[in-house]
């Protein structure tokens, strides 16, 4: 493996403090059956950390590197969060920027999986197509899973200026895995066959990137 490589994540929003609070309210949402992460609420924070150590733990095991952004549980702000990998990437010559999430919707009945790049063409764009890929591959050809996307300027990554993807120095995706406010998608996120092959997606996906290098 390519010693000059390393991986960052980012878990986004926060997890349960140490008396088994969540701490980022706004990024939660209570199913009315179900239990979730508890008496119906699924906690995205907590997802998303769910699937950034499942991640994690495959990579380790293919000595591949990699540095935790995010904080075990406080949801730190994101200019701390963009300047610590962009401080530790100072150390490769290469690398990429993965932020994980869980999406939601006003109507609770938005579906499916997205991945998103910073606007206009950039070097991320070649890796989302790559990871949509890989989860289409997956979970999306036998119709496990929605396969949100938009194709307008040739690609399947959606575009937006969210922070993490305009200011790190490594080619960075933020990805969107189903909608947690939908109870259907929100049974499939909890599922471990469902988060085992996303997080293979992930994986197969950096090691396709790395080969390109």
């Amino acid at each position: 493996m390519n010693d000059n490589f390393c991986v960052f994540f980012d878990a986004g929003h926060g997890g349960l403090d140490k008396l088994g609070r969540y701490v980022t309210a706004g990024k939660s949402f209570k199913h009315s059956k179900g239990t979730f992460h508890g008496g119906g609420w699924f906690y995205e924070g907590v997802w998303n950390r769910t699937i950034t150590q499942e991640v994690i733990t495959k990579l380790n095991a293919l000595s591949i590197p990699n540095i935790l952004i995010s904080h075990e549980y406080l949801d730190t702000k994101l200019s701390y969060r963009v300047d610590k990998a962009n401080w530790y990437y100072k150390n490769f010559k290469k690398g990429i920027f993965i932020s994980n999430h869980a999406n939601a919707s006003v109507s609770h009945r938005g579906r499916g999986f997205e991945v998103f790049t910073s606007r206009g063409p950039t070097k991320a764009d070649s890796i989302a197509e790559l990871h949509w890929n890989n989860v289409n591959e997956l979970l999306g050809k036998d119709g496990t899973i929605t396969m949100r996307m938009d194709t307008r300027d040739g690609d399947k990554d959606r575009e937006a200026n969210f922070y993490v993807l305009k200011n790190t120095a490594m080619p960075a995706i933020l990805v969107e895995h189903l909608f947690f406010d939908n109870y259907e998608d929100a049974l499939l996120l909890m599922d471990d066959e469902i988060i085992d092959k996303f997080s293979e997606a992930q994986v197969r996906t950096i090691i396709e990137y790395m080969n390109t290098l």
